[in-house]
């Protein structure tokens, strides 16, 4: 049984480019995201305020106010 040899298989290619040509490709065809700042730093504007007014809100709020008393009280 050990001196039958084994069978080689071959596979036809599908095509005629390799993966690393076809990667190459698709790398260099690929676009580069167009980012714009000025957009992106007026939305991180607007969070900011919009995370004041909030932070205002919660500070007026009497709950948060009554925590914070019992907070300094004990200390």
């Amino acid at each position: 049984m050990s001196s039958q040899a084994a069978a080689k298989v071959v596979v036809k290619s599908t095509t005629k480019v390799s993966l690393n040509d076809r990667f190459t490709n698709m790398l260099k065809n690929k676009l580069p995201p167009a980012v714009n700042v000025r957009a992106t730093m007026q939305q991180q504007h607007a969070s900011t305020a919009r995370n004041r007014r909030l932070a205002q809100q919660m500070e007026n709020r009497p709950s948060v106010q009554a925590a914070l008393q019992n907070k300094q009280a004990k200390v």
